[in-house]
C-alpha cells in the first residue's frame, strides 16, 4: 500500500514524502496524486522524501517520470532523502541525488511549451464536458433534472438577477445618458437633434444593454460563482458530494445556469428601457425635445429584430459567464490564493469571451 503525503515547507518549497510500496498496481493512481500535488502548490522547488519498502521497474519509472513533469512545469526537484530500495531504485533511472537541484535541458522551453499546450486542451475539453453535462441537466427533461435540490432556483434567481437591479439600473441609465450627452453636440451641427432617439434606442437595445449587463454580471454573479465553488473545491467540499455518489454540476451548476438563463434578459430589457429613459431625460432637458417627439421618433426607429438580438445576445452572455466561472471554480486547489487566483481568472475571461461573442452576433445579424 502507497501512501502520498504533501505539505508546504515555505511559500515557495513544497515537500512530497512516499511511503509503503511503490509497485506497478499503484503507480498510475501515485502519478495522478503527484501531479495532482504539483497542481495544487504552485511553488519552485520540489522536495521529495522516499520511505518506501518496496520500488519495482514500474515504479522507478514513475519517479523519472515525475522528474520530468517538474521540468515541463519549470519545478527545481531535489531528493532529501531515500530508503534502501529507494535508493536502489533511483540508481536505475535519471533522478536528482540528495540535496542537487534539476538543471534544464535545452529543449526544456520545447517541453514547457508542449506541457502548457496540453494542459490548455485539457482544460478547453473539461469545459466542453461541463458545458454538455449542464445543458443535458437543465434541458434533459423532468426525469434528468428531478434530483436538483428544491427551491435552489429561486434563491439563485433572487441572488443573481434580483440583487443586481441597483446596479444594473444605474449604470445603464449613466451610460444612455452619457452616450445623449455626447451625441449632442455633433447632431446639434448639422440641425438633426430628433436623432438622438434613434441613436439611444438602437444603441441600447442591440449593443449597449445587453454587452453593459453581461459586463456587470460578470464582474458580480460570475465572480461570486467562481470563488463558490473554487471555495468548495479547497475545502473538498467537491470531492465529498463524488465519495457520495453525487455529481457537483448537477447540485451546484445547474440552479446557477438555469436562474441565469432566466434572469439575464430580464436584466438586459431592464437594462436597455434605463438606458432609453436616461438618454430621453438628456434629449428633454438639453436639447429641448419633447417627450412625444422623442419616443415617436424611438418607436419609428426600433424593430422587433433590434429587441429580438439583445435578447438573444444576453442569453449566449449568460450560459458564457456562469460556465467559464463554474469551470474555473472546479479548477481550483489548494489554499486561499487558489480561491482569487481563479476568481480574477473567471472575470477576465467571461468579459473576454463576452466580447468575442457580441463580435461574432454583430457579424451574424447585421453583416
Amino acid at each position: 500500500m502507497l501512501r502520498v503525503t504533501h505539505n508546504k515547507e515555505s511559500a515557495q518549497t513544497l515537500l512530497i514524502r512516499l511511503e509503503g510500496t511503490l509497485v506497478r498496481g499503484e503507480a498510475t493512481a501515485a502519478h495522478k496524486e503527484l501531479l495532482g500535488a504539483l497542481k495544487r502548490e504552485r511553488t519552485q522547488r520540489v522536495v521529495l522524501e522516499l520511505d518506501l519498502e518496496e520500488v519495482d521497474a514500474t515504479g522507478a519509472a514513475l519517479l523519472e517520470r515525475f522528474r520530468r513533469d517538474c521540468l515541463a512545469k519549470d519545478r527545481v526537484l531535489s531528493l532529501r532523502s531515500a530508503s534502501e530500495p529507494a535508493k536502489a531504485a533511483l540508481s536505475r533511472v535519471r533522478v536528482n541525488t540528495e540535496g542537487q537541484e534539476e538543471e534544464k535541458t535545452k529543449g526544456a522551453f520545447l517541453v514547457s511549451l508542449g506541457g502548457t499546450a496540453l494542459d490548455r486542451w485539457k482544460s478547453f475539453k473539461e469545459l466542453l464536458q461541463l458545458t454538455a453535462d449542464t445543458f443535458v441537466w437543465s434541458f434533459g427533461g423532468a426525469k434528468r433534472t428531478r434530483r436538483v435540490r428544491k427551491g435552489a432556483l429561486w434563491v439563485e434567481a433572487n441572488r443573481i438577477g434580483v440583487d443586481s437591479l441597483g446596479i444594473v439600473g444605474l449604470i445603464a441609465f449613466l451610460v444612455g445618458a452619457v452616450v445623449a450627452l455626447q451625441s449632442a453636440y455633433q447632431l446639434r451641427q448639422f440641425g438633426a437633434d430628433i436623432f438622438v432617439a434613434n441613436l439611444i434606442g438602437v444603441s441600447m437595445t442591440r449593443e449597449m444593454g445587453p454587452l453593459m449587463t453581461a459586463i456587470i454580471m460578470a464582474g458580480r454573479s460570475g465572480a461570486s460563482i467562481a470563488a463558490e465553488i473554487a471555495t468548495m473545491s479547497v475545502n473538498e467540499e467537491v470531492d465529498s458530494l463524488k465519495v457520495m455518489g453525487l455529481e457537483p454540476g448537477r447540485y451546484i451548476v445547474v440552479p446557477k445556469f438555469q436562474a441565469i438563463t432566466l434572469t439575464m434578459p430580464a436584466l438586459t430589457i431592464y437594462a436597455s428601457i434605463l438606458g432609453i429613459m436616461g438618454g430621453f431625460l438628456v434629449a428633454l432637458f438639453y436639447m429641448q425635445l419633447s417627450a412625444s417627439t422623442f419616443f415617436g421618433q424611438l418607436f419609428d426607429a426600433l424593430v422587433v429584430k433590434d429587441i429580438l438580438s439583445g435578447i438573444a445576445k444576453s442569453v449566449a452572455f449568460a450560459w458564457i459567464i456562469v460556465l467559464v466561472a463554474a469551470h474555473q471554480g472546479f479548477q481550483a486547489y489548494g489554499g486561499a490564493e487558489a480561491v482569487g487566483r481563479v476568481t480574477t481568472t473567471s472575470v477576465v475571461l467571461s468579459i473576454f469571451w463576452v466580447i468575442v461573442a457580441d463580435a461574432a452576433f454583430n457579424m451574424i445579424f447585421y453583416f
